[in-house]
């Protein structure tokens, strides 16, 4: 009985593990940096691992324009579509069900060229949604981190991020997007050890 207390327990601890989910490219760079900018449609699968959704998005690399390096790689990508307003990005990965999965990302906006120097980003997965805002009044993007969380109902999630405001008077840049699974108070670093050492305790059941 004690045998089957403490293996139960064991893989009741594994189990309770969340899967990682992979998000593919958070950086938003492209396969080959050979552009500055480009203006890419909605349903264009041309940024690795992302798909653009309604109008499309513009997707340029912003020390060619005098502007704040992206936060990570060289390119951003703006959810708010110059050309026709209503722009965002998704992606789908593989999810744990009932898993709880953080999203970081960074938010940038700026107050030039007509824009007001804010913005609103619709972040969606799993049937949960959340608004993220900035605001900036100066003519040099700023960006700020945001998190985002969900809990997966299926093996896998689609993420979208969506600006749906006039594009005419806002830009809404997103960048280094991270994706990690809710480790209710273990620190990432620690996971793996946890994990050893409860397969190594079954092991020694069988010793």
């Amino acid at each position: 009985m004690r045998f089957l207390v403490l293996l139960t327990a064991i893989l009741a601890t594994l189990a309770a593990r969340p899967t990682r989910a992979e998000l593919l490219n958070g950086s938003l760079e492209p396969d080959n940096a050979s552009f500055d900018y480009q203006l890419l449609p909605g349903g264009s699968l041309l940024i690795p691992g992302w798909s653009t959704t309604d109008s499309g998005v513009e997707w340029f690399r912003p020390t060619h324009y005098g502007d704040t390096p992206a936060p990570a790689g060289m390119y951003v990508v703006d959810l708010a579509n110059y050309f026709a307003s209503a722009g965002g990005v998704q992606q789908t990965f593989a999810t744990q069900p009932g898993a709880v999965y953080v999203l970081e990302f960074q938010l940038g906006t700026s107050q030039s060229v007509g824009r007001n120097g804010s913005c609103e980003v619709v972040v969606a997965a799993d049937g949960v949604s959340e608004i993220f805002s900035a605001v900036n009044h100066a003519v040099l993007t700023v960006y700020s981190p945001r998190v985002f969380t969900f809990t997966a109902d299926d093996v896998s999630a689609t993420l979208s991020l969506r600006c749906l405001q006039d594009a005419t008077q806002h830009f809404a840049y997103i960048d280094a997007a991270t994706l990690n699974p809710a480790t209710t108070g273990v620190p990432e670093a620690d996971i793996g050890e946890t994990e050893a050492a409860a397969w190594g305790a079954i092991k020694a059941l069988f010793r």
